[in-house]
């Protein structure tokens, strides 16, 4: 799977980098292909080279971009130093020397022509002018220089036809971060099944952070899209691009409408799939459907929602998001753990407590356990949670603990869940923790202003 992965990688570098056949040459040396970089993916992040198509005998890889040929001159006499000198500095006015003892010393001059200033007698260093170049390098008489080593920096094609004049050759490789950025985001945006596996082998098994995080927010966002699978399955079994607005379920239009899938004109009752996304959604939208509701996907998301697995705070945001939409009841423990967690980031936090509220019932107890075991962090979070869950069960709870709280946040915060549920008995008990507050206290007023809410929405 992973070979497949560098597979897409190299496909989809290759749709961005590729432009017309003129832009390609072939080395026959090495029987490599490469592709010119792209104006506008050089100008997009600031790199420069040609690009790999096809390695022949180059010990390099499909998709690598070549920033710079290196050509090595050995070093055995007087004339061989001149002529790398001259070689080394034809192009631009700095070099390498690797010395006998193994060191790489880098010589820069000011102009071209500017003498390195010093002599040899073969490769041995027999004299070193003072306040040189080569005497700013600490270099002495006595020292031995193996070779000289030229970088030319690539650019274009050109450049590298001039640079492989010269023998023998290595390359300089830069990895296309951006590029394989580009490439993941890409996986997130396609809305197909096929991209989950790619993107869960990249969170998986790259190296790579920001790949990982791409991969993670790729999989979040493939998830909500699997969520809109009945949205567009109205569309279609109709067979159309275009439906009446008031056909379709509003929270799922407003989300298609937000992620870009969907306009929509009220005044014309008219929703009608973008072009191409939308429209190329409809036919996939069941496949990603099926997918992403396997169990191995919350599986994973619930893996990487743990600080001690995962370090990066934002693939864990990403994970608990996911967790969030699919609502497995088996994650219910590990999220409470992360809500506990007091090192974890607080907005990771409130996030696993929103997480829990949104799978629900089965959370319930859970819930009311960590908030009576919890600290103050804690017991708001858990508070909140439960007053979004809702229900007689935790409308009792939340009674019976209010009048115990003396701490002022956790005390509105439980007001607040109370008021979330918005019953008679939910009523009667605001009102009664109204009348045991001091006059002019800042809950009463707030718990004013809740009372007051529930009375016009009961009207």
């Amino acid at each position: 799977m992973f070979g497949k992965i560098k597979c897409l990688f190299f496909v989809l570098i290759v749709m961005v980098v590729v432009g017309c056949a003129d832009n390609q040459f072939y080395d026959e040396q090495l029987q490599m292909k490469i592709q010119q970089l792209d104006s506008d993916l050089a100008n997009r992040w600031s790199t420069t080279g040609v690009v790999v198509i096809s390695p022949g005998k180059a010990n390099l890889e499909q998709g690598e971009l070549i920033s710079y040929v290196i050509s090595e001159y050995p070093i055995n006499s007087r004339r061989d130093y001149k002529r790398a000198i001259k070689r080394a500095m034809k192009k631009d006015n700095n070099f390498v020397f690797l010395m006998g003892d193994g060191a790489k010393i880098r010589i820069a001059v000011r102009r071209s022509g500017d003498k390195v200033g010093i002599d040899v007698d073969g490769n041995r260093v027999s004299k070193v002018d003072a306040g040189s170049p080569a005497a700013n390098a600490n270099i002495q008489v006595g020292d031995t220089i193996k070779s000289v080593i030229d970088e030319r920096k690539i650019a274009t094609i050109k450049d590298y036809k001039k640079a492989v004049k010269e023998s023998p050759i290595a390359f300089r490789t830069t990895e296309l971060v951006g590029v394989k950025l580009a490439a993941v985001d890409a996986l997130g945006n396609l809305g197909d099944a096929r991209a989950v596996d790619a993107l869960v082998n990249i969170l998986e098994k790259s190296s790579e952070t920001s790949l990982r995080k791409t991969a993670a927010k790729g999989l979040e966002r493939l998830v909500a899209l699997s969520q809109l699978n009945g949205l567009f399955q109205k569309f279609q079994q109709a067979d159309a691009n275009e439906l009446p607005a008031n056909e379709l379920d509003s929270r799922q239009r407003e989300s298609a409408e937000i992620l870009g899938l969907l306009t929509v004109d009220l005044e014309k009752n008219q929703a009608t799939l973008n072009e191409p996304f939308g429209t190329q959604f409809r036919q996939r939208s069941k496949a990603l459907h099926q997918r992403v509701n396997q169990e191995t996907l919350g599986e994973l998301a619930t893996k990487y929602i743990k600080r001690q697995i995962e370090p990066n705070p934002e693939i864990r945001r990403a994970c608990i998001s996911i967790l969030g939409t699919l609502k497995p009841e088996s994650a219910i423990a590990d999220l409470i753990a992360v809500m506990e967690d007091s090192v974890e980031v607080r907005g990771i936090r409130f996030q696993a407590g929103l997480t829990l509220s949104q799978i629900g019932q089965s959370a319930v107890q859970p819930l009311i356990d960590a908030f009576n075991r919890g600290d103050v962090g804690v017991k708001d979070i858990a508070a909140s949670a439960l007053g979004n869950i809702g229900g007689s069960k935790v409308r009792d709870v939340l009674i019976h603990i209010l009048p115990t709280i003396e701490d002022p946040t956790i005390k509105l915060t439980v007001v607040d869940a109370i008021a979330k549920i918005g019953d008679k008995q939910s009523i009667n008990a605001l009102q009664e923790e109204k009348m045991r507050l001091q006059k002019g206290s800042g809950l009463g007023t707030f718990l004013n202003e809740l009372l007051a809410q529930l009375e016009a929405q009961s009207m």
